[in-house]
């Protein structure tokens, strides 16, 4: 008989409670954000554990290490009570009984296969649409195995809107109703899907009442719908980034009078000729406290032969000179963001020489695929955080032998979930400037 007065923590009724007594190998959960998930993973964990006579061996892993961090946190508050104890230096959690669960995070894709010749018999990737493709997690899925009979499963959750919207789509959610089993042939596993959504969460309702206000505000109309009510189809079709959103009242302001600073962020093309990117470059202008947040100032996107981008960059700077006066920027020109890979590693070097100032965009950043990093700042620009100025807006050039406002094209052509061009060149710059100036959702 269990002591009331030594819970810890129950699974709520509902899918927190199907997911604990499933017994179906492979799970998917959650569809909605707010939807109990890291609570669900880790009362999972314990359930599996309790089962296993002391023989259970776990693998949490999430993309980031921002990201774990927050299920670290979480399992804190909890496994202590239960007599785990915490070897942080390997990140693992150790029980009386002698089961144990790992906590990692799986960056790169081939870090899977730093996992091969380990055995688990429970392992849960948390948030999997931060996975561009399925093959990691097969790979940590080829893992699983137990020499003492102990059945082993494994628990993912997803929103949808990831990266890895699609695949996850066809895996988990086209095959059958929710809640309803279905065999992979091809992988010879059984599957089923465990929606959660967010009023099934009573307790971060109850805790925080204005949870679902923020999240309102956090993105456009089908994106929050696909959040609150986990549509898997909601993004079809849909522009993530609409032009409204980069305007005030309908039309593009002006130039700010004052700013605090401006800076450029340059995207440089990988391959010379038509067929192949371009480079870019977007200005931004920055305000702390008064006016809006992030103006985009001006653009421009080339076609230039790698030998000549030498003698471009003091173009750049000499442009964003021109814009700190225009503005009035207190703190003047702050410098340029250059990715640092391809021929950006040699405008990095060239800027060093001419001692101009250039820094290298983080590589958390550059690692991320186009839709990860739009996800991420995605709150900033739709909550009216970050607006176009009318010169940009107005603004016409030809490229790749069409004549248009580009950067429009780009920013409010992408969408979500279909197959995005490899020439989104002034899109990867909007997407960093945002992060590196308002910082963005996963906290780089």
């Amino acid at each position: 008989m269990i002591d009331p007065s030594k819970i810890v923590w129950r699974p709520q009724p509902g899918p927190q409670t199907l997911l604990l007594s499933c017994p179906i190998e492979d799970v998917l959960f959650g569809g909605a954000r707010g939807g109990g998930k890291t609570d669900a993973l880790l009362g999972d964990w314990v359930a599996h554990a309790g089962r296993s006579n002391g023989h259970a061996s776990g693998l949490i892993v999430r993309r980031t290490t921002p990201q774990l961090e927050h299920l670290i946190k979480r399992s804190k508050e909890l496994y202590p009570q239960l007599g785990a104890v915490w070897m942080a230096g390997t990140k693992t959690w150790h029980w009386p009984c002698g089961s144990a669960l790992k906590m990692r995070w799986m960056e790169r894709d081939d870090d899977a296969d730093h996992y091969q010749g380990h055995q688990y018999t429970w392992i849960a990737p948390d948030e999997l649409g931060t996975w561009h493709n399925p093959d990691p997690i097969d790979k940590l899925r080829a893992t699983l195995r137990s020499p003492h009979g102990v059945r082993c499963v494994m628990r993912a959750t997803a929103n949808p809107g990831g990266p890895g919207h699609q695949w996850i789509k066809e895996r988990y959610i086209l095959p059958a109703p929710p809640l309803t089993p279905f065999f992979d042939a091809e992988r010879r596993v059984w599957r089923v899907f465990i929606p959660s959504r967010i009023n099934d969460n009573r307790k971060l309702l109850d805790a925080d009442p204005g949870y679902i206000d923020r999240l309102k505000a956090s993105g456009p109309p089908w994106l929050v719908r696909a959040w609150l009510e986990g549509d898997w189809d909601a993004s079809a079709g849909e522009s993530f980034f609409p032009e409204a959103s980069l305007l005030v009242d309908g039309a593009p302001p002006e130039w700010p009078s004052r700013c605090d600073q401006v800076f450029a962020v340059i995207d440089t093309a990988l391959k010379d000729g038509i067929e192949h990117d371009g480079t870019a470059v977007v200005y931004f202008a920055k305000n702390r406290i008064a006016g809006i947040p992030l103006t985009i100032l001006d653009w421009d996107v080339i076609q230039i032969e790698g030998v000549l981008l030498d003698a471009w960059l003091p173009s750049v700077n000499a442009r964003l000179e021109h814009l700190a006066l225009e503005t009035k920027a207190r703190h003047g020109n702050i410098g340029m963001w250059i990715e640092d890979k391809a021929s950006g590693i040699v405008l990095l070097q060239q800027a060093a020489r001419r001692r101009l100032q250039a820094y290298p965009i983080d590589g958390k950043l550059t690692m991320l695929g186009k839709e990860a990093r739009a996800l991420s700042v995605s709150g900033y620009v739709h909550s009216g955080r970050v607006k176009i100025s009318r010169p940009a807006y107005e603004k016409v050039s030809s490229y790749k032998m069409q004549a248009r406002n580009h950067f429009l094209s780009q920013i409010c052509g992408f969408r979500l979930g279909a197959k995005v061009p490899h020439h989104m060149d002034l899109l990867d710059c909007f997407c960093y400037g945002v992060s590196i100036s308002l910082g963005d959702s996963d906290g780089y």
